[in-house]
């Protein structure tokens, strides 16, 4: 399924406009760079599911996991504060709450995590790619 919707995905960004500015990525890029994503692990995840066929009880935690339902919604959560808040704002306790449910128990470096990580991901694509991300309501 994951690799049909990302051949799906592949197909409907062929039709994106190139951009006309020299040594920037036009509006096709992070799509393709998504689907490239998309298709890697797609196939990750069907060699992973295919070594281990007969091996249900290995996986049998893995599809019922409490942390993992917990990102989750932990993520439904981030979402709609991602506009409201601004990116930076909504994302410290978002990757503090995922660093936690990831078994990090040195506070510290949780902290540091949840900082680090948001700041980096804003310098990247503010700078890196000079595309503006969720600045809140507020600004």
């Amino acid at each position: 399924m994951l690799l049909a919707f990302s051949g799906v995905y592949g197909v409907l960004t062929v039709g994106l406009p190139e951009r006309s500015l020299p040594n920037t990525p036009g509006p096709a890029f992070f799509p393709w760079l998504i689907t490239g994503g998309l298709i890697v692990l797609s196939m990750a995840l069907l060699v992973q599911s295919l070594r281990g066929l007969g091996d249900t009880e290995r996986l049998a935690p893995l599809l019922i996991s409490r942390r993992g339902w917990m990102a989750l919604g932990a993520f439904v959560a981030y979402l709609p504060l991602v506009p409201v808040l601004g990116f930076l704002t909504a994302s410290v306790p978002f990757f503090a709450t995922l660093t936690l449910l990831y078994g990090q128990r040195n506070r510290l470096l949780v902290v540091v995590t949840a900082v680090v990580v948001p700041v980096l991901v804003f310098v990247v694509f503010r700078y890196g790619f000079q595309m503006l991300l969720p600045r809140g309501l507020w600004l």
